[in-house]
């Protein structure tokens, strides 16, 4: 199997991502230089220049802004969700209005009020998939941090502290290693990891395959449990070369400051 390069988005959005204009040209792009892969193509001998496309979190503005662009260039992509940040409604929305909101206030809301509102709905995501050019695929089941190290707490502009209970967000100050109270034990991470792709194949009727770590936080016994209960192909925040290890497969993050010519010269260099 040859190498292929594995772009992580998050927002494709005016305001609160990448500008659709900008995602666009992108997709022409690789479109025009690339073999496109799907999901399932990645354990066949791929020609060169090869592609992935992934999406992280399930954002609504994925269906109002970056999916079109998909659909007109017939690309594939993988978008990686959290249930219990999905909306839980079968309505397939068509206006931009719950878009507007800031990741951080998005996941704050949802976290503290239930408030689903920004994320896509189930009826959105059967919609997606049935286009077949989507594979829905597993972000764990609440969006924490697994067993692994990750980033310091960095002040309230920080989400994840509103996934802890009110009492343990008042004792938690900057540079608190914050994974270390989020998902702390080896049965917690197996129920983050197993429910998640559990309730999607049960909401969706599909089989799931992959899982992106939140944050991109793992380490080997996460990675463990994750081959144990089912996942092939596990996904990473980490930038670099990609062969025959599926269950680290490395990304190169995209946001909306890169200029057109860092974006070309990084997916040809990372497509070796």
């Amino acid at each position: 199997m040859m190498g292929f390069c594995t772009i992580l988005y998050h927002r494709v959005h005016p305001r609160f991502g990448i500008k659709p204009k900008t995602f666009e040209k992108q997709i022409a792009f690789l479109k025009r230089n690339f073999n496109v892969l799907a999901l399932q193509n990645l354990r066949l001998k791929n020609r060169y220049p090869s592609v992935l496309i992934t999406f992280d979190d399930g954002f609504l503005d994925f269906l109002v802004y970056a999916f079109p662009v998909l659909e007109k260039f017939a690309v594939p992509c993988v978008l990686f969700v959290s249930p219990e940040r999905v909306l839980d409604s079968s309505s397939v929305r068509n206006s931009p209005e719950d878009t507007n909101v800031s990741t951080g206030e998005a996941f704050k809301r949802s976290f503290l009020n239930g408030d689903n509102s920004p994320f896509l709905s189930w009826g959105e995501l059967q919609h997606l998939q049935s286009t077949g050019l989507v594979s829905i695929e597993s972000h764990a089941l609440t969006h924490k941090a697994v067993l692994g190290k990750g980033k310091p707490y960095t002040g309230e502009k920080d989400w994840r502290i509103y996934s802890l209970p009110k009492s343990e967000r008042e004792r938690i100050r900057e540079g608190t290693e914050l994974t270390s109270v989020l998902v702390t034990n080896y049965k917690e991470t197996e129920k983050e990891l197993k429910m998640s792709k559990e309730i999607i194949e049960e909401k969706l009727k599909k089989r799931v395959r992959a899982l992106s770590w939140p944050w991109g936080i793992y380490d080997e016994t996460a990675l463990e449990i994750a081959k144990r209960i089912g996942y092939e192909f596990c996904f990473t925040t980490e930038r670099g070369f990609n062969g025959k290890d599926l269950c680290r497969i490395k990304r190169l993050a995209v946001g909306e400051r890169k200029s057109m010519f860092w974006f070309k010269t990084r997916t040809l260099f990372y497509s070796l």
